[in-house]
């Protein structure tokens, strides 16, 4: 099954998953729950992926749906999708050209609204209305109506935790972990310089509050990653965000930002490195470049890499910078 036809399908699916009691709220969905539709839809001749591989198309796709704004996701770990709000992001102020994107139950009621002209294959419509004269007809009804810019104001910023977030956390001590304990210490390198440096060879005035330690994965060969704060009488346990929004907090207070090179093609790997938030930025500004593209001298493949699409390139490189300081010049 194409990618493009597993896109439609999760996107019919969850907007049709509603509240039957508040049929103007859809309901969440498991990555489980919408392979299972999927594979109810295959007709009996389709030639059957193994669900390892349907799994990962889906995850794929979920992704991109996000980056795109149309699905939002909550939970860390088993993770359940839902279509997001209603949404028109501008492509020309005026007249009005915007491409609708989140819950499809309200597309009709904009155009209508709007007096648009609309494709539903690129669900982007077209009004001789401005950008303004439509913002105050679609917001009276809870529709937004947004820039590129603006869709990225409530990113979180870079924080330290804070002491309710530690009292609510779990208490750890050393003697859990034993050797192997890493802390945080900020470089001014490149954006993948390690910054993680066994707590026995780090020296005590570079070291920082955040440390980390791999535990052993009940899969083989595999490692959990578990991030803590800690304090002169205790270690408390951090999520993966809260312990990303803290690197970048002591960056920044420390004047040791990370460094990237823009115009360059950048690892893929890029988004492991970022607050869960701030991948749908990357996902949205770049493109993938196939590791067939970029060789060594040898000729050898390399990892998948990235090119920050032309037309967002200021923009993305100004939200790097302001939230979380990546390439901040020095003060």
């Amino acid at each position: 099954m194409r990618p493009s036809k597993i896109k439609r399908l999760i996107v019919t699916l969850l907007s049709s998953a509603r509240n039957p009691d508040v049929p103007s709220h859809c309901l969440g969905l498991t990555c489980r729950q919408i392979c299972n539709y999927i594979e109810a839809l295959l007709p009996p001749d389709q030639e059957v992926v193994g669900t390892k591989v349907l799994r990962e198309r889906v995850v794929e796709q979920l992704e991109l749906l996000e980056s795109e704004f149309e699905i939002a996701s909550r939970g860390e770990g088993r993770k359940t999708y839902r279509m997001a709000p209603p949404n028109l992001i501008i492509e020309r102020e005026a007249p009005l050209r915007a491409k609708y994107v989140g819950d499809r139950a309200y597309f009709n009621a904009v155009v209508e609204l709007l007096g648009a002209e609309c494709d539903t294959e690129t669900w982007r419509i077209e009004t001789v209305k401005t950008s303004e004269e439509s913002r105050e007809i679609l917001e009276a009804r809870g529709i937004a109506l947004q820039t590129e810019e603006m869709l990225f104001q409530f990113l979180p910023e870079p924080a330290l935790p804070t002491d309710i977030e530690l009292s609510m956390a779990e208490q750890l001590s050393k003697e859990d972990f034993g050797a192997g304990i890493e802390v945080y210490i900020p470089r001014r390198m490149d954006f993948f310089a390690n910054r993680w440096v066994d707590l026995d060879k780090a020296l005590p005035s570079a070291m920082s509050p955040l440390r980390r330690v791999k535990a052993r994965s009940f899969l083989p060969g595999k490692y959990d990653v578990i991030y803590f704060w800690e304090t002169a009488d205790c270690l408390y346990r951090l999520s993966k965000d809260q312990a990303m929004l803290a690197s970048y907090r002591i960056d920044l207070d420390r004047n040791e930002s990370r460094l990237l090179d823009l115009d360059r093609p950048i690892p893929a790997q890029i988004r492991k490195e970022l607050p869960s938030a701030y991948r749908a930025v990357v996902d949205r500004n770049t493109e993938l470049i196939l590791d067939t593209q970029i060789t060594d001298d040898s000729g050898s493949r390399r990892p998948i890499y990235m090119q920050v699409r032309f037309r967002y390139k200021d923009l993305f490189s100004k939200l790097l910078e302001t939230n979380l300081g990546i390439n901040k010049p020095l003060t």
